[in-house]
């Protein structure tokens, strides 16, 4: 030390001005610009990781849209009478199989469309008898599961017995012509409602090719720097990859998910950073796997800059070194500020392109990352709104059984006839609340014929139950010319009496008023009873506007009918249960006024 010391005191000046300069100037300066990359590297990390997580987010919505358009064409399958009474006839060993086995089959081909991605859909009965239709191969002999004699011991369909609802069957991987094909299931069962205590009589299993996900998780168009991204099952099995190969893959429990992509061969000797999501709907965890070099390219490269903006200070340009760093910081504040407005929410910022150098290129990646996002949201929002109008459709078309009519006039004559007149009065009511259901089923009716479709439907329910309760009904002259949802009432007021009133003695009342609120600009029903009450978690249930419209697995009850005041009104529906044990339950329903008569 001493040594050095002496040294520096018998040098020249030069040298000291030199040494001073190098301690003073040049050690602060890489002092600075060494803690500034780490934390704009640290700062430009955080926020990609952010909005690769809000990406892998936006992946799951999009996933769980398609998945629910295929469990809807499930769902109509389940409905389809065709299919249900063919596989009955099936099962009874018939001289009609041939007929009922070849007409499922027509009706399978109908429930395919050319970008759909389905490879084959499988009815499955209980005794082990098939219908299967291939739409690659357009046949019901050569099919995707030709292998096996007894398709109840394939995987959808030990799934779908094991479970309710419909059942998802992760990615598995077949052998076809020395090439391997991988395909996940949806499979739901089937009942015969006339029988359901026998159980299930059939299985439904829709086949679908892993391209499907795989293609929403990693679009042609995706960039370099935005990594792969693909979902995995609670078991760790691959539901879809980019390179096929390993859909439907096992991954070792141990193994960290930057060396399963390494082992892939994608993204191979890449500084890896993973984000994850885990979807609450089909409890599938979406990875996002990027390499973080190539992201922060940019900021090593605005590093450098720094490094030389700073020698030339050091040099003598210390004013001309001063411009560049303050132009420098404003461009580097843009893109750091764009980001915060994006982590906030706010999609439409766009930072200005004054330049084209490196931080033009972040700036230019950073616009075309948040414009891709939106068109991500776009998407979303067209099949969120394609498949509230599928719902709509689904819950309002239930009673279409036009064949119904001749038939109830001829049992009227026949009851007539026989001097059967309070059955005779039934059927009427009957066919006037089928025809009410039947005609502009999705349209708006007006609140004087909701009152008469009222009285007519609790006329009839009170025939059923042979006067167990009586009914009354109130309107206000000021609301009879309103338009109102012809289907709105119809589930409270069936569940007032199935759930209220059916086992009273006689002494039940049902009452329903409809009028206008304070100020006439709502209309307000309410539907009361004075049965024997719900339980206080169902109130708490069905008070809660998030919980009462919930996407179960049976849509039933008064959870389809606040579901359905929800796509008609949105969130302009109002309603409140008041109800206690023995004495009676209380509904009241607000909604908007609608001009249904243009």
């Amino acid at each position: 030390m001493k040594t050095l010391k002496n040294r520096y005191k018998n040098s020249k000046f030069q040298s000291k001005l030199m040494i001073i300069f190098v301690l003073t100037a040049l050690l602060p300066i890489a002092l600075i610009l060494t803690v500034s990359f780490v934390l704009n590297a640290k700062n430009m990390t955080d926020k990609v990781d952010q909005l690769m997580i809000n990406n892998l987010v936006r992946i799951a919505d999009r996933t769980n849209l398609n998945l629910q358009i295929y469990t809807n064409s499930l769902y109509q399958m389940y409905q389809d009478e065709l299919i249900t009474e063919n596989i009955k006839i099936l099962m009874d060993n018939s001289s009609s199989q041939a007929v009922a086995y070849n007409q499922i089959n027509n009706r399978l081909k109908q429930y395919n469309t050319a970008d759909s991605g389905i490879r084959c859909i499988s009815v499955i009965c209980s005794d082990g008898k098939a219908v299967v239709y291939d739409f690659e191969t357009d046949s019901y002999m050569n099919n995707l599961w030709k292998d096996y004699k007894d398709l109840r011991k394939i995987q959808p369909y030990k799934d779908a017995i094991h479970g309710t609802g419909s059942t998802i069957t992760p990615t598995m991987t077949f052998q076809e012509r020395g090439e391997k094909k991988h395909y996940f299931h949806i499979s739901k069962k089937v009942f015969d409602a006339d029988r359901l205590e026998q159980g299930s009589i059939a299985t439904i299993v829709m086949t679908i090719d892993e391209q499907v996900l795989n293609s929403i998780c990693n679009t042609p168009e995706q960039e370099e720097g935005m990594g792969i991204n693909f979902p995995m099952t609670e078991e760790d099995v691959i539901v879809a990859y980019p390179d096929a190969a390993f859909s439907g893959v096992r991954k070792d429990p141990k193994m960290p998910i930057e060396d399963f992509v390494e082992e892939t061969g994608l993204m191979k000797n890449k500084n890896l950073a993973v984000n994850s999501y885990e979807d609450p709907v089909t409890g599938w965890t979406f990875y996002n796997a990027y390499n973080k070099d190539f992201m922060l390219r940019d900021v090593v490269k605005a590093q450098l800059i720094y490094i030389m903006i700073g020698v030339l200070a050091i040099v003598g340009a210390s004013a001309a070194i001063f411009c560049l760093v303050k132009d420098i910081n404003r461009s580097v504040h843009q893109v750091v500020d764009g980001i915060k407005e994006v982590q906030e929410g706010n999609l439409d910022v766009t930072i200005p392109i004054t330049q084209h150098d490196e931080i033009g290129d972040i700036a230019e990646d950073f616009n075309k990352m948040t414009a891709k996002v939106k068109q991500l949201i776009r998407e979303v929002k067209e099949a969120v709104d394609r498949q509230k109008n599928a719902e709509l459709r689904a819950l309002e078309a239930q009673i279409n059984p036009h064949f119904l009519y001749n038939t109830l006039d001829s049992i009227n004559w026949m009851a007539i006839e026989q001097g059967e007149y309070e059955i005779s009065k039934m059927l009427r009511n009957l066919g006037v609340i089928l025809r009410y259901s039947i005609d502009k089923s999705n349209g708006m009716v007006t609140i004087k014929d909701l009152e008469d479709w009222i009285e007519k439907y609790m006329s009839l329910q009170q025939m059923r139950f042979e006067g167990v309760f009586t009914f009354e009904v109130h309107v206000e002259d000021a609301a009879r010319k309103k338009w109102i949802y012809k289907l709105l009432l119809q589930p409270f007021i069936e569940n007032a009496i199935l759930h209220g009133l059916k086992d009273m003695d006689g002494d039940g009342l049902l009452r329903v008023d409809i009028g206008l609120s304070p100020g006439e600009d709502r209309i307000l029903l309410i539907i009361e009873d004075n049965g024997k009450g719900m339980p206080e978690n169902l109130v708490e249930l069905y008070n809660d506007p998030i919980r009462a419209v919930e996407d179960e697995s049976d849509r039933i009850g008064l959870q389809n009918a606040f579901s359905r005041l929800r796509m008609y009104y949105k969130d302009q529906a109002e309603w409140h249960v008041n109800s206690i044990s023995g004495m009676g339950t209380v509904i009241t329903l607000r909604v908007p006024i609608i001009d249904g008569g243009k």
